[in-house]
């Protein structure tokens, strides 16, 4: 399994290859983002044992197609051209799909927006990637049904919030050959985007243990996360090493 963290500046980069990360998650989040990264040199940055991947910017208004198509859309691409530039071949996006409170329309909408970025992406070689915020599996699979080799970013803190159990498991029961990446934060449940506290591994209701074992019963053996503040990672990871060790352990493997 390989570890990461985010990166919003050059400061991340190198507490994260110092600290003996595996890779750096470089969010750009915005078009200040985009420009920052345009002008700075990640070249010196990745090595065979350290590479950079991407996450892109919040949708905006999940409800509403001007902001779709007039500004999440241009900004998408503009994120994928970014990613190109930064030596990256995966990127993280969001474009919430819940059928329970995103209208029926604007999902198909979204869904054709994907797709188009889908390939587009693939042009520049980069691997997009679909990043669960409420969504069923059901919703997932909707969403990457007219994009066959589509891959999905499991979030296993999104997966609490919204629900009464983590949909993680659900989607990793389902889904579990189009998970290429995963986001790891802890939070106690709840019902919005303020309940998406990203605590550290351990100091919330997430069961990363349960979790945990069903990714490595799938098959899954690639890329986390950490979305946590950079004093965070080292304890978060220890505690996640220490979680892989002993459900491996018990697996026999």
């Amino acid at each position: 399994m390989f570890f990461g963290g985010h990166v919003r500046a050059v400061d991340d980069l190198v507490f994260l290859k110092e600290a003996g990360f595996n890779f750096g998650e470089v969010v750009l989040k915005d078009k200040e983002a985009r420009e920052y990264w345009r002008d700075t040199d990640t070249g010196t940055f990745i090595e065979p044992d350290f590479w950079l991947i991407a996450h892109g910017p919040h949708e905006g208004d999940p409800n509403s197609l001007t902001n779709l198509l007039q500004n999440y859309g241009p900004s998408l691409r503009e994120t994928i051209d970014s990613a190109a530039l930064l030596g990256t071949s995966f990127l993280t996006v969001h474009l919430w799909m819940d059928s329970r409170y995103v209208s029926a329309p604007q999902i198909v909408e979204k869904r054709a927006l994907l797709k188009e970025m889908f390939y587009y992406a693939a042009e520049k070689q980069i691997v997009l990637s679909l990043e669960n915020l409420s969504e069923s599996a059901s919703d997932l699979e909707f969403a990457l049904e007219q994009i066959p080799e589509g891959s999905i970013t499991l979030d296993v803190g999104h997966g609490q919030l919204l629900t009464e159990k983590n949909r993680s498991f659900e989607i990793i029961s389902r889904l579990g050959s189009r998970i290429h990446h995963v986001h790891a934060h802890d939070n106690v449940g709840g019902s919005g985007v303020k309940d998406d506290l990203h605590l550290p591994i351990g100091d919330g209701i997430v069961d990363f243990k349960g979790i945990i074992r069903a990714l490595l019963l799938s098959g899954y053996d690639n890329t986390i996360t950490l979305e946590l503040k950079p004093h965070e990672l080292l304890l978060s990871r220890k505690r996640l090493e220490e979680i892989f060790k002993n459900i491996r352990n018990d697996m026999g493997s």
